[in-house]
């Protein structure tokens, strides 16, 4: 039998779902029991099918990059293989979902890009200069920043593509969040950051859900002998770890040494370059309104505001100064513009009553906490000019301190890494004692700066229980569902539990060809099935007891049927037997 489908070809392979404005013929020659669908969770989505050659205009589109609707969802054709036999042409189709297409499209960022004659929203007007290499820097970001950045405004527009998220997620740390790269990379950054998310396309509607939000209960079982034929269940302790060593951020230390030199000599660097470092060490700390505080005693990495960054970055200098804009004023004296050095405060707004500070790195460049949803960054002062500048006399001497001074000896300002805490190896006893011991990779954090948070995030990385696999073979016509939270029971072990459909392969025209279904493998899926293991081991030690019990009471009572034993229990019979006789008396 075969079943209509939907080909289709845009204008020069546009990506688009097609409409009335694109070629678009049905093919009838696809065979139903060849069409299937293999969709993995946040992995694969793709199609297949057989079509023999009925001489039709929509069998001779089946050539790649062209389009077939199967099962309401657009797939793009990425392989044909022809074949001849027997006087009959077919041809063998093999097809992704239309949203895998996104990997065709690159967002450069900030990259530079001269575009040419090429209709683009970037910036054409660019520099021969080299820009300066930046290092790896984290930024709190949602997953819809990362979507709005890649696929926001024209870059969706132009490629057709419209984006959802759908459910709660709270921000996280992700190293370099809009860096240049295409639409597969902006989904991959997004999965790899938030674990529990799903990744679900309708077409070219990008939608991302929090687990709770994609896995519902649509009140489908799956019943082993009933409506599934073949259940398959295997342990895998390949990829296992619960153990590993632990290693968090480090922060830069300053510190302070004799140079030994005589007053008016050089020192053996520059104080400057100690202040920049500091400063730049807190590149990528959210803005938190109020964060930050008290100065010197709140962990700076949670986050900071505008004030309470600069009075931290002096703080690390022994120079104590409030962490609210207008008592810094009183903290500095004004200086002009073309007097600015590194250390110096830049404000906002009128004098008394200031709303926003910054600081300068150098005369060209300021660093600061910009505002809610973003993080700490630098850029050029004349890009955003503050209001007025102040010195302070004592960050002014550290700044200097690499050059002359009037008394004493020289010093010299330095800094060094140290760890907020020490690497430590860590174990999820939990998992040992049911395991074993299974030692990984390190793993490390550049943001985590509380022990207790790192052994959290180490769990969260642990696979601490088995691969548990579970592969149904399903009837035919049986409604498989994506997002389908499904009841399992298995009678024959005992079995049954709650599990969310990962991935199947279906076959969604046929009405004789079985589908297959994987289940999900977590930890209570294990614990399931090992309490169904041990509740059939437990009953076979009392029907093996019982079976003993009932042959040395047969032997007692000298039944004369034939009474079959083995030589361990005809030992203990006789052993039970002369116990009895003693405790008789006999």
């Amino acid at each position: 039998m075969s079943v209509a489908l939907k080909v289709a070809a845009t204008k020069d392979h546009a990506l688009k779902v097609p409409d009335g404005d694109d070629q678009i013929a049905m093919l009838h020659s696809a065979l139903e029991d060849s069409i299937y669908i293999s969709w993995e969770v946040n992995n694969t989505y793709q199609a297949y099918f057989t079509a023999w050659d009925d001489e039709s205009v929509a069998y001779q589109m089946l050539t790649v990059q062209n389009m077939v609707e199967i099962d309401g969802q657009w797939f793009v054709i990425k392989q044909c293989e022809p074949d001849y036999s027997n006087g009959i042409g077919t041809t063998a189709v093999t097809l992704q979902h239309i949203s895998g297409e996104i990997s065709r499209m690159h967002i450069y960022g900030s990259d530079p890009v001269d575009w040419g004659q090429y209709s683009h929203t970037g910036n054409s007007n660019v520099s021969l200069d080299v820009p300066d290499s930046t290092d790896t820097v984290a930024q709190s970001v949602s997953p819809g920043d990362i979507l709005n950045a890649f696929f926001g405004g024209d870059n969706g527009k132009n490629w057709n593509i419209t984006y959802q998220v759908i459910g709660s997620f709270n921000n996280a740390m992700v190293e370099n969040p809009y860096a240049a790269g295409s639409g597969k990379d902006a989904i991959s950054r997004i999965l790899e950051a938030w674990s529990s998310a799903v990744f679900w396309p309708d077409n070219l509607n990008l939608r991302i859900y929090s687990h709770d939000e994609f896995y519902k209960d649509y009140g489908h079982r799956y019943d082993y002998l009933r409506d599934t034929s073949e259940v398959q269940l295997q342990y895998d302790t390949t990829d296992m770890s619960n153990a590993a060593r632990l290693v968090g951020a480090t922060q830069e230390i300053q510190t302070t040494s004799d140079t030994g030199l005589p007053n008016g000599s050089l020192t053996a660097s520059g104080g400057a370059q100690a202040v920049i470092a500091d400063a730049k060490k807190y590149l990528g700390v959210p803005y938190v309104y109020g964060g930050g505080r008290p100065v010197g005693t709140a962990n700076p990495y949670n986050g900071m505001d505008c004030s309470s960054f600069v009075s931290r970055v002096y703080y690390d200098f022994g120079i104590n100064i409030p962490a609210y804009t207008v008592s810094m004023e009183s903290y500095g004296h004004e200086i002009s513009r073309d007097q600015v050095q590194t250390g110096d405060m830049g404000f906002y707004g009128s004098k008394g009553a200031s709303y926003h500070v910054c600081m300068a790195l150098d005369n060209s460049t300021m660093i600061y906490e910009p505002a809610p949803g973003q993080s700490c960054k630098t850029q050029s002062i004349s890009s955003f000019a503050p209001s007025w500048w102040e010195r302070n006399d004592d960050m002014a001497k550290v700044v200097a301190s690499g050059s002359s001074s009037d008394n004493g000896t020289a010093s010299t300002a330095d800094s060094k890494e140290q760890y907020y805490f020490a690497p430590f190896y860590f174990v999820d006893e939990t998992s040992r004692q049911r395991w074993g011991l299974f030692v990984g990779d390190d793993i490390t954090s550049d943001t985590i700066t509380d022990k207790e948070q790192m052994k959290a995030y180490a769990e969260s990385q642990f696979k601490a229980n088995p691969d548990f696999t579970l592969q149904l073979t399903v009837d035919p016509g049986k409604e498989i569902i994506e997002g389908d939270m499904v009841r399992l029971e298995i009678r024959p072990a005992d079995y049954v539990t709650k599990v969310d459909l990962v991935g199947y392969q279906k076959y969604p025209y046929s009405h004789t060809q079985p589908s297959t279904v994987v289940l999900n493998s977590n930890a209570q899926n294990v614990l399931d099935y090992q309490s169904s293991q041990a509740k059939k081991l437990n009953a076979a030690f009392e029907k093996l007891s019982q079976e003993s019990q009932d042959k040395i009471n047969a032997a007692l009572n000298k039944k004369p049927e034939t009474i079959m034993i083995t030589q361990k229990e005809a030992n203990e019979i006789g052993q039970y037997v002369d116990k009895q006789r003693q405790d008789s008396g006999g």
